[in-house]
């Protein structure tokens, strides 16, 4: 299975009606299924839809001026809005 790391540098190639679920305590290699709704993965928690994992490190992006975001950046901005409910602060 591939890792939270994996699946978001990879992210556009999801597909866009489905969740990203992840082993917890979530971090960059923590084990993730993408899955659809309807199917969700045993033992593994829910993280984010794909579509609000994108939308994440656009706000990412555009919060620092259009830079595109390392990997491990990728992970914490995705982890922090699955936690807080909001945006990673620039």
């Amino acid at each position: 299975m591939p890792s939270l790391n994996e699946v978001l540098m990879a992210l556009e190639e999801q597909p866009t009606d489905s969740a990203i679920y992840a082993a917890t305590p979530w971090r960059a290699d923590s084990t993730v299924v993408v899955a659809s709704w309807d199917a969700p993965p045993r033992g593994l928690a829910y993280l984010l839809e794909v579509e609000l994992a994108r939308d994440v490190l656009e706000v990412w992006s555009a919060w620092r001026d259009g830079a595109s975001p390392s990997a491990q950046e990728r992970c914490e901005a995705v982890i922090h809005y699955a936690e807080h409910d909001a945006y990673l602060p620039a």
